[in-house]
């Protein structure tokens, strides 16, 4: 019996150990007082490691991870391609060597190209051309655009993509091939999309999108990309597909984070389980929090909650679905009671039957006070119609109570005009999901939502929705 249970230890202390990488290293010129760094490492179902490491006195560090299978490690931001069971001694530059950061600026310091250099990761005692194989392709294509910029040809653009095809060819590792050909794949279309903003994309010929086809959001490699290059793989794909497809560089729809047809690729296209859970709910985060709640959001929300395989995420979604649907257009506007300048509280019903135009905004926010005055020159202008009323709202904290009071007065604003930053009437900031600033609300005389995000009062719409709304009566 004990033979028969130390053997089944010595099985699971086998098991336990049979996959697990050991990395070990040391940086340039570190010790115990050196700031550390972090290690990510990503797979299907999302991030699997994130440990912050130290180094000792002597400038070492260790990580040991169980994992049965290949993974790119995100080591201070350089990307390590790490076998399981492997055991790797890293030497990190000093800290003021840049590293390349995938999806960072395109004119970003880059490490230097050779993996040789002090200025760079190397790997002690063992041949570079697998495990930094990934960085070597971030590091060339970084250097290309260093050091061309918008003198960047085609031909360079795609000399470059075959000189690195030739680097990857290099390794017999069969896994890390698939990987890197879609690192290369990815720069390859990202350098291209930098081209077209530079250039007009008239002047390209149809072959110069074929790229598009190599690339699917559905490759494995995908999940090896950082929280950051997931989100910069999802943009830059979705932009170089409608281009190719005839839309115009400068849309902004294709450069908007929470694209409502970014959203609709991902649902369309996408069976990735970490693209969906992630990127997909964080459009959604986003769209919401800028532009609200509208039918079309409602048939993305219901088909994302599908489709997600996250309980979490699907439980956010649902929250999200229930809470902003609540304030959108032709839904009865939640009531609010908030103090004005004198202390009085001043309450929705009291303007019942009239247009509520309402400006969100604070002393603080900058583009709050370039869109303010024009709000200010439509109360003047309406102020003799008895059927609207413009309420500005500050969300100033109670801290900065005197300082809204004094910018009032200097700015000789006596009309309606509110302070929602204590805890009286913080719940309108709630009620009305106010995650950004400035925030324009109308609502008509039946006390419905005309627009829960209106147009900025510096735009012309927004004086044609108010018109729109007293000629409804």
């Amino acid at each position: 019996m004990k033979r028969k249970l130390f053997s089944t230890l010595l099985l699971l202390i086998f098991t336990v150990s049979a996959f697990a990488a050991t990395i070990t290293g040391s940086r340039v010129g570190a010790n115990e007082k050196s700031s550390g760094f972090f290690v990510e490492a990503f797979s299907a179902k999302g991030r699997m490691l994130f440990k912050s490491l130290k180094f000792d006195q002597n400038g070492k560090f260790t990580l040991d991870f169980p994992t049965d299978e290949a993974l790119v490690y995100w080591i201070d931001n350089f990307p390590v391609y790490v076998l399981p069971n492997q055991n790797l001694d890293i030497v990190l530059p000093a800290r003021q060597s840049a590293a390349f950061v995938i999806g960072g600026p395109a004119d970003q310091a880059a490490a230097k190209p050779t993996m040789l250099a002090e200025t760079n990761i190397k790997i002690n005692g063992k041949s570079q051309i697998d495990n930094l194989l990934i960085n070597e392709i971030q590091v060339v294509w970084a250097d290309l655009i260093k050091e061309k910029k918008a003198a960047l040809s085609i031909k360079e653009i795609d000399q470059q993509y075959s000189n690195v095809a030739k680097l990857i060819s290099k390794s017999k590792n069969a896994g890390l091939v698939s990987t890197a050909n879609f690192y290369n794949e990815m720069r390859y279309m990202e350098v291209k999309l930098q081209y077209l903003r530079s250039h007009q994309p008239t002047n390209v010929d149809k072959s110069f999108f074929n790229i598009i086809d190599k690339i699917s959001l559905n490759n494995t490699a995908v999940n090896s990309l950082k929280a950051i290059g997931l989100r910069s793989l999802v943009s830059g794909y979705y932009a170089f597909l409608r281009v190719s497809q005839g839309a115009d560089i400068k849309e902004d729809d294709l450069i908007d984070n929470g694209s409502v047809g970014k959203m609709e690729l991902l649902l369309k296209k996408v069976s990735n389980e970490r693209l969906i859970n992630e990127q997909l709910s964080q459009n959604i985060i986003y769209h919401l929090s800028i532009s609200g709640w509208d039918a079309r959001m409602d048939k993305i929300m219901v088909a994302a909650m599908e489709k997600t395989t996250d309980p979490e995420v699907r439980k956010n979604l649902n929250d999200l679905r229930e809470k902003y649907s609540k304030v959108s257009k032709n839904a009865l506007a939640p009531g609010f009671s908030i103090p004005d300048a004198t202390g009085k509280m001043v309450n929705l019903t009291d303007f019942k039957g009239k247009v509520v135009a309402i400006d969100v905004w604070a002393t603080w926010c900058i583009p709050c006070m370039h869109s303010l005055p024009y709000f200010l020159k439509l109360r003047d202008k309406y102020k003799h119609n008895p059927n609207v009323v413009f309420v500005s709202i500050s969300t100033d904290n109670s801290k900065s109570k005197d300082k809204w009071l004094t910018f009032l007065k200097s700015k000789d604003m006596n009309g309606v005009e509110l302070h929602a930053g204590d805890e009286k009437s913080s719940a309108f900031e709630k009620a009305y999901n106010i995650t950004g600033i400035p925030r324009y609300i109308l609502i008509d005389q039946d006390g419905k939502i005309i627009e829960d995000h209106a147009p900025q009062a510096s735009e012309p719409e927004f004086e044609k929705l108010i018109e729109t709304a007293l000629k409804s009566k």
